[in-house]
């Protein structure tokens, strides 16, 4: 979890996010308003999900089993999540499937 953090703020830092005013005009659209991705603006939080969907998606068992306890965790604002953890949840690996079962749960809520 450290070294993913880590790693995302340092992302964050090259993306242009560091809060200036050159960086802010830069990330502006034509109309003047903020640049969004596909699924909202890019957020820590965003980038985190989308890290744990890709580590849901392609990781080992074990890191899809720690991806899945992280989004637990992040509640509902992990919602982004859901479809690879329904996915999960039909896994042949009983732990997997359990967590993403609890995931899920705890996404919902």
């Amino acid at each position: 979890m450290q070294r993913r953090t880590c790693l995302l703020v340092g992302l964050a830092l090259v993306a242009g996010c560091s809060g200036t005013k050159a960086s802010a005009k830069k990330a502006r659209g034509p109309a003047g308003k903020r640049a969004k991705g596909p699924k909202g603006p890019k957020t820590m939080g965003n980038l985190l999900v989308e890290g744990y969907i890709a580590d849901l998606e392609k990781g080992s068992v074990e890191s899809r089993i720690t991806a899945a306890k992280e989004l637990a965790a992040m509640g509902s604002s992990a919602k982004a999540a859901l479809p690879a953890l329904k996915r999960l949840t039909k896994h042949a690996d009983a732990n997997l499937s359990a967590a993403a079962t609890k995931a899920i749960e705890a996404i919902g809520k």
